[in-house]
């Protein structure tokens, strides 16, 4: 633990500082006894018990003045500990001014932000979580009824019976996610880190999601650099296969996504290009949002949560994650990770 030197200094001054005043009180004494009265050094009696005097004063005065001045600081920790008690997760101490409480002052910000922090995580995780997990819900109740109170032909019941199983697997996809997403919420760090060749992971979810940009006819361009990463494999295969599946997702038939790795300076540089329906740039600004799909045509096709879970993910290992896209034309994410873990 981070000892608290300011602490320790500001309490070495409170008791070095009256003694010297003391002292300079003791010394201005004998100048001026010996400055007027033309005396030795030698300190009469009456003259030394009169020095006690204005030393007791200015060291009361050092020591009043002091204590009133920690004992309001103290007072505002106080007040503003009890606000966020109290649920008020706004309130900040100014740390330049609660000397020799700025550590405490700093401490206390940065709790209050991420109290703040999980407080908005939870409110939105209630609205959107309890929004998603309805839709599918209610679809099951539903075609679960009509197959149990109409005579449905054979047909019809096969396709009900289709919808009720993909909705219990978007359910299902759905509350893995969130629980990902939760986990990651609280994680400081990844663990289980590990180096491996980031190429061939990369390589092996393209071939994974083989069967879906195939039945596009869709033009896979790789260009891999050979490349050691040292990360949580599992982890980092969920950024991997989030962003190429959203590639083909968005791209139409007959199209290209180009997929690169590459190492550049300290960074080691993943990016895939698609020829898609592009984005807006107020629609690139909501993409790394929870539940929020730029293309509301595929809602119900997706979660919403995939690109949360990458850029979580990306920011925990050091690393960043960016979208360019021109709308109607062609989208390109991409990722930059530290080569030093």
């Amino acid at each position: 633990m981070k000892k608290n030197n300011t602490l320790s200094r500001w309490f070495a001054l409170v008791s070095i500082v009256p003694a010297a005043l003391s002292i300079m009180a003791s010394e201005l004494i004998i100048w001026g006894n010996n400055t007027f009265h033309l005396t030795s050094t030698y300190i009469d009696p009456l003259v030394a018990l009169g020095m006690l005097v204005p030393m007791g004063m200015m060291m009361e005065l050092f020591t009043f003045f002091m204590s009133r001045n920690l004992v309001k600081k103290e007072e505002m920790i106080n007040s503003a500990i009890r606000k966020v008690s109290d649920g008020d997760y706004s309130i900040r101490l100014e740390e330049d001014d609660m000397a020799p409480f700025a550590e405490v002052a700093s401490a206390f910000n940065r709790m209050a932000e991420k109290l703040g922090s999980v407080e908005t995580l939870r409110k939105d995780f209630t609205g959107n979580f309890s929004h998603e997990f309805k839709t599918p819900i209610v679809s099951i109740n539903g075609f679960a009824n009509l197959l149990l109170t109409q005579d449905v032909p054979p047909a019809r019941q096969k396709e009900y019976l289709q919808i009720i199983a993909d909705e219990s697997d978007r359910l299902a996809r759905l509350s893995k996610d969130t629980m990902l997403m939760s986990r990651l919420d609280t994680a400081v760090e990844i663990n289980d880190v590990q180096t491996y060749a980031l190429d061939d992971q990369i390589r092996q979810e393209i071939i994974l999601l083989s069967d879906a940009w195939e039945k596009k006819n869709i033009d896979m361009l790789v260009d891999l650099e050979k490349t050691e990463y040292n990360g949580n494999k599992e982890m980092m295969a969920h950024v991997w296969i989030n962003l190429i599946s959203n590639a083909v997702k968005y791209t139409p038939e007959n199209g290209t996504i180009a997929v690169t790795l590459k190492t550049a300076e300290n960074n080691i540089v993943f990016s895939v290009k698609d020829s898609g329906i592009g984005m807006t740039q107020e629609q690139c600004a909501h993409v790394f949002e929870r539940y929020w799909q730029a293309d509301q045509s595929h809602s119900g096709k997706g979660l919403g949560l995939g690109l949360s879970i990458a850029q979580k993910i990306v920011q925990l290992c050091h690393g960043s994650i960016e979208v360019q896209s021109e709308y109607r034309k062609v989208s390109t994410f991409t990722v930059r990770l530290p080569k030093e873990a």
